[in-house]
């Protein structure tokens, strides 16, 4: 496993199979009473550009998970993990096998994650318009 961070991240939704699906941006798995996981699994996805430059286009898209050990880290990923708000992560990569497919597909577990900006509005239907007419051009 190799430490990672990740500056500018963006979060984003979830893939999506069909497009009248709504947008899910985390996913938190509770642990069941019989199993032997002791934490709750929160689990979200960002990009980044690559090498880090503003003029790049090239974009990577990672997978993230916190294993969240109470109630109060839960509700602090919730409050950080907003569409389009700009994260700083610090964590470890770690590289999973898929039984079913045979493939290996990589895994950040975010040891910190750091909120540098919020996210995106979740409003659609703007109520101030009212400034539109008042523009000099």
């Amino acid at each position: 496993m190799k430490k990672i961070t990740l500056t500018n991240a963006t979060i984003i939704p979830f893939y999506k199979k069909n497009a009248s699906d709504p947008d899910e941006i985390i996913r938190i798995i509770t642990p069941k009473d019989n199993s032997n996981l002791n934490s709750t699994i929160v689990s979200f996805n960002v990009e980044t550009k690559m090498y880090d430059k503003s003029d790049n286009k090239a974009r990577i898209f990672e997978q993230c998970t916190i294993f969240a050990k109470n109630d109060s880290q839960v509700s602090n990923a919730k409050n950080i993990v907003e569409l389009g708000a700009v994260v700083e992560i610090k964590g470890y990569e770690r590289q999973t096998k898929n039984e079913k497919t045979g493939k290996y597909y990589s895994n950040i577990i975010v040891e910190s994650i750091i909120p540098i900006s919020s996210g995106v509005p979740q409003d659609e239907n703007p109520t101030n318009t009212s400034n539109v007419d008042d523009l000099p051009f």
